[in-house]
């Protein structure tokens, strides 16, 4: 009998260790990390910028693969049911991880339940915008025009961080405006460039080059204080306090991902997180400020944070799950 769990003993220590040593030599083979927008767009640009670094950093190839398409939900679900493996990686973002359970009353995934958080990368802003021969100046003509023209300003949003934030400002600022959505931000920013429509509300990572490039003139910022990346731009909440929408990116794993794979892909991001180029490409692409810091169980609690925040901000912009 002795001998019998002695040797039971040694096959599970012998088990063990090799876990452990398949789990070190993590990567072996290239690395998916799945995009739930189409290639080109703004959070398509910031996964290929990561998945280029951690190559470099971890010396296996990580590829992008696009999904696009039902609000990011055939992305989500296909990395849930996905061997928690650690080769198969998700970018998710607010739309797919906080705001989704308030948008569909059947949601094929649930956010904390089927992942296991990895890093944050980038916390996005958004800003209001009108088109560079607009005769609105700034946030203050903004607001007027909005006043004294009840029901006849137009605004156009092209996802739920757009809608959200402009429905605050719209609350707080108690406006009659007219919301114009959108399938997507270039669309959306075309029209406001050739005047269809008066403003649009935008993240950073989708306008800040129509901003450089003259097309556009943005007017305020949806976070509670100025972004760096914005020199002269005004936060809305200077002037109508509690405003603070803003998008966010990190990366996540089906779950039951491996402590000790989980742990590599963190250290991996820091170090990216930490570098004066990261900060710099969020700053000139994104719109973005320094990248945020923080451990799997930080991001975790940052997930759950962001539940309660996107319930509210969709409560109070009056929109019902579909």
């Amino acid at each position: 009998m002795m001998n019998v769990l002695i040797r039971r003993a040694l096959c599970a220590a012998i088990a063990s260790l090799a876990a452990a040593a398949a789990h070190a030599a993590y990567p072996e083979q290239p690395v998916r990390i799945v995009v739930a927008f189409a290639p080109g767009s703004g959070t398509d640009n910031v996964a290929r910028y990561y998945a280029t670094r951690l190559s470099e950093e971890l010396k296996q190839p990580f590829v992008v693969e696009n999904k696009p398409g039902a609000n990011g939900s055939i992305a989500a679900t296909q990395v849930a049911r996905t061997q928690p493996d650690g080769y198969t990686l998700f970018l998710g973002s607010n739309s797919t991880l906080s705001a989704a359970p308030f948008l569909f009353k059947k949601l094929p995934y649930e956010p904390l339940k089927d992942f296991t958080a990895v890093a944050r990368l980038s916390d996005i802003p958004s800003m209001l915008v009108v088109g560079a021969d607009s005769p609105i100046r700034d946030f203050d003509q903004f607001i007027g025009k909005a006043r004294a023209e009840p029901g006849r300003v137009t605004w156009a949003n092209a996802n739920t961080a757009h809608l959200a934030a402009g429905m605050a400002l719209t609350k707080q600022a108690q406006l009659d405006m007219i919301s114009v959505p959108y399938k997507s931000s270039p669309q959306a920013l075309t029209d406001v460039i050739g005047g269809q429509v008066t403003a649009m509300v935008v993240d950073t990572s989708a306008g800040t080059a129509f901003v450089q490039q003259g097309k556009v003139r943005a007017l305020a910022v949806t976070t509670a204080r100025p972004v760096a990346a914005m020199p002269g731009v005004p936060s809305m909440s200077e002037r109508f306090p509690g405003i603070d929408v803003y998008s966010w990116l990190g990366i996540v794993g089906p779950a039951g991902m491996p402590d000790e794979v989980v742990s590599v892909v963190n250290q991996a991001i820091l170090k990216i997180n930490a570098s004066e180029d990261t900060v710099r490409f969020l700053r000139e692409n994104a719109g973005a400020g320094p990248p945020p810091s923080s451990s799997p169980a930080e991001f975790t609690q940052f997930m759950h944070a962001q539940l309660e925040v996107w319930r509210k901000l969709l409560r109070d912009a009056n929109v019902e799950p579909m």
